[in-house]
């Protein structure tokens, strides 16, 4: 089976080890060296030292199940890279505002479904009066907010620590 042309310049312009790093931290859940290896185009003994590489690096967290290893992006790694996008994106006045905006976002979906949490808001899509469509709106909406708590303590990380990740080191 012939690669897509994409598929081909991928593998013309970049390395093996930035395959498997991009294949693996793009991966939505925890994937064997064999799905990686597959999805980056290298053999899997190419993909496993990579993986081991990555993991050693703090990039890749290894997962030890029954049957296999399974890898996936390290959470702490991927924290750092959002908050540090983040303060290399946008002022500290914008990120204030961001906050603003999430919080108020929060309020809302508090308000229209007089619930405190996401987990509470679950727990009310489950009742039995509660149609299915009503369910399902529920439902997204506490995915909803828990990303906007999530985004929230990104920015309160990012606003706490914006001289730090900012300020240039200058030679001694």
């Amino acid at each position: 089976m012939p690669n897509p042309e994409w598929k081909a310049t991928w593998e013309a312009h970049a390395s093996a080890f930035d395959r498997v790093r991009a294949v693996v931290l793009a991966a939505a859940d925890p994937q064997p060296a064999g799905w990686i290896a597959d999805h980056a185009n290298v053999a899997e003994s190419t993909a496993r030292d990579h993986l081991d590489r990555l993991s050693d690096m703090g990039v890749v967290r290894r997962i030890d199940g029954p049957d296999s290893q399974r890898f996936g992006p390290d959470p702490g790694y991927v924290r750092f890279r959002e908050v540090r996008e983040l303060t290399s994106d946008h002022e500290r006045g914008e990120l204030s505002e961001f906050v603003v905006n999430l919080k108020e976002s929060i309020t809302e979906l508090r308000e229209s479904y007089d619930a405190d949490t996401p987990d509470e808001l679950r727990a009310a899509a489950a009742d039995p009066n509660v149609s299915a469509d009503d369910a399902r709106e529920m439902q997204r909406a506490a995915v909803d907010w828990e990303h906007y708590r999530y985004r929230l303590s990104l920015l309160e990380d990012a606003i706490s620590h914006y001289d730090e990740y900012t300020t240039s080191a200058t030679p001694a």
